[in-house]
């Protein structure tokens, strides 16, 4: 985790980490000084979403972490986290990590590894069907 984070404030965070042998990334929420008024929350904790729904650990608990910025309106994504936790089953294509995350962060509900996913399904159904279409000519 940067160091150079110590002002109290929600930040969105990103690691690598492995899942099922694979490199994916994993995001979170980090609240430094206690910004979601939680009992004993002198520590920092890190809010996520993983199976089966969001979790919150001690930030020493839970690895290394890339900030990608602060959360500048902090009582909209405080309502937001409050929003997530009533619906906090995880979904892979609804509900994942990133979903909470940018949620949180910025009011969108998306996973842009879902939509580079996507992306390349849709490449590789092209190239296959023009592959094929060009088998029968």
């Amino acid at each position: 985790m940067p160091h150079h984070i110590r002002r109290p404030g929600l930040y969105l965070l990103i690691q690598k980490t492995q899942m099922k042998g694979v490199l994916v990334d994993h995001y979170g929420i980090l609240d430094v000084g206690n910004r979601l008024n939680l009992p004993n929350g002198r520590r920092p904790v890190v809010i996520h979403q993983t199976p089966p729904q969001i979790r919150l650990d001690h930030l020493e608990d839970t690895g290394d972490w890339k900030e990608l910025g602060r959360i500048t309106d902090e009582p909209d994504a405080i309502s937001r986290i409050n929003k997530a936790v009533e619906n906090s089953a995880y979904d892979l294509f609804g509900n994942n990590c990133e979903h909470f995350a940018r949620y949180v962060a910025t009011g969108r509900r998306e996973s842009t590894q879902l939509q580079a996913m996507g992306l390349f399904a849709g490449m590789l159904a092209v190239i296959i069907f023009l592959a094929m279409s060009g088998e029968g000519a």
